[in-house]
């Protein structure tokens, strides 16, 4: 069969479409591309900064406080060197602790984050760190100071990067700023911890009260003009119990339900092992490898972490299990202690109390701790007797006013403390809850009339001074 005659003479298409076409010029030329990529860019910087910026006009939260001109400063070097990456303003009411813990007793509102000094704001939309905005007042500055120094010497499992680069003036700038996160609430905590940490200093003969920078200075003034202030006291003065007054203090730095609280675990070489393994993850950092209170966060700290390798461990004032447990679990007031109630479970922290009774005969030093390292606590004479004269049903016969929010602050200073007790701080200061709360409503107004008056002078409009000392809704929360 010829196949030659089965292939067409002519192509299968219409002779119009092989005709060559005029050559067009491409549409998508590199000035187009420019010009296009521009105008998207800033469509983006104008729908992300400029419109929020020029709209963002929440109405002002009954929490909200502007900022005093150490916290504008430090503001800006908390965007300068990146924090806000990490710790974004972003409000995330589905945090696991929002409403189960006092760190996170409140989601942050948009309300909290107007006025010329917060603006451009820092809310962002993501927030892969703590939330900053409860942060003002749950540790004191030199606890701040030893976490921008070196992160891991008082978070030892923290990611956060040193600032050690920075200038002292920076650092205290930068913490004025941290210790404002969370307005009215953060001021409130900011002046329980600072009054309980001078306390705690001066009780411990650290502190002088004629410090001008003192938060009881008008106190110790008006109770020398009323001849109540023991001129020649000394901590170790013994008070009508027998106990010193250092030891009376330390007491009452503790709920009355926990002075003679036992460890309910069972004291094995498995709990010991576990206890051990949380001293060294969550707490060498403040209280050293050593459990000799020199751990690498230590150094600026104002009030030193606690040495367990002291052989009184056994019969201290402040020593039982339950008074460590409850340490353990709420914070320190006055101290840098953290509050690791909602980062351990409750045996976690038993197992730890238990490991760390250990120290003084060598847990640290072994690599396995014993049994027989235990050291069981047994209260001195004068303790016991003050125990038993201040039974805990004292505490519940004058209950605290709910609506007062700095007697409860008070209360979170002195939890062992009733409303009819006193106590001589350092053996001079007299210090009932009444006077506490008195001292911290002092610490609370000035903050706020600093800040309002700083605000002022920027030419900044603000709330009256009258609406922001208002004390409507504020409720205390411990750190």
């Amino acid at each position: 069969m010829d196949h030659a005659n089965r292939i067409p003479e002519h192509p299968p298409y219409p002779a119009e479409l092989l005709k060559t076409h005029r050559r067009r010029r491409m549409l998508m030329t590199p000035g187009m591309v420019a010009i296009g990529g521009l105008l998207a860019f800033f469509t983006v910087v104008f729908s992300v900064v400029v419109l929020p910026t020029a709209t963002y006009k929440p109405q002002v939260s009954p929490n909200w406080l502007p900022l005093s001109d150490a916290q504008v400063a430090g503001r800006a070097i908390y965007l300068a060197n990146g924090c806000v990456y990490c710790h974004s303003g972003f409000s995330r009411p589905q945090d696991v602790f929002v409403g189960s813990s006092a760190l996170y007793a409140r989601a942050s509102q948009p309300g909290d984050y107007t006025g010329a000094s917060q603006s451009p704001n820092t809310l962002g939309s993501i927030r892969t760190g703590p939330d900053m905005a409860n942060e003002g007042g749950t540790h004191p500055d030199g606890w701040h100071r030893s976490h921008y120094w070196n992160p891991r010497s008082t978070t030892p499992m923290s990611v956060m990067q040193r600032f050690n680069f920075l200038s002292d003036e920076e650092t205290d700038a930068l913490i004025a700023y941290t210790q404002s996160q969370g307005g009215k609430l953060a001021a409130l905590r900011y002046a329980a911890t600072r009054t309980g940490n001078y306390l705690m200093r001066l009780n411990a003969g650290k502190a002088g009260v004629d410090d001008p920078d003192a938060p009881v200075a008008d106190l110790v003034a008006e109770l020398r003009q009323s001849g109540e202030f023991r001129e020649s006291g000394t901590p170790m003065d013994k008070a009508p119990s027998g106990m010193s007054w250092m030891g009376i203090w330390h007491m009452n730095s503790f709920s009355r339900s926990y002075w003679l609280t036992d460890n309910p675990l069972e004291v094995n070489a498995e709990n010991l092992m576990r206890g051990k393994a949380t001293y060294l993850q969550r707490c060498s950092g403040c209280h050293g490898v050593e459990g000799d209170g020199k751990g690498p966060g230590a150094e600026r700290l104002d009030v030193k972490p606690f040495d367990f390798t002291k052989a009184t461990l056994a019969d201290d004032s402040g020593t039982s299990s339950g008074m460590m447990y409850h340490r353990i679990l709420t914070a320190g007031p006055g101290t840098a202690m953290e509050n690791f109630g909602t980062r351990l479970s409750v045996a976690d922290i038993w197992r730890t109390v238990m490991f760390l009774r250990t120290i003084p005969n060598g847990g640290l030093e072994e690599t396995l701790p014993t049994v027989g390292m235990y050291a069981r606590w047994k209260p001195p004479e004068g303790q016991l007797r003050y125990m038993q004269e201040n039974p805990i049903e004292e505490i519940y016969a004058e209950p605290l006013p709910t609506d007062d929010p700095f007697m409860r602050a008070a209360h979170w200073i002195a939890p062992g403390m009733a409303s009819n007790d006193l106590i001589y701080v350092g053996g001079k200061l007299p210090i009932t809850l009444g006077r506490l709360a008195g001292v911290i409503r002092s610490q609370y107004d000035q903050a706020v009339k600093t800040a309002h008056a700083e605000a002022t002078a920027r030419g900044e409009e603000i709330s009256s001074l009258e609406d922001l000392q208002s004390t409507k809704g504020l409720v205390f929360y411990g750190p």
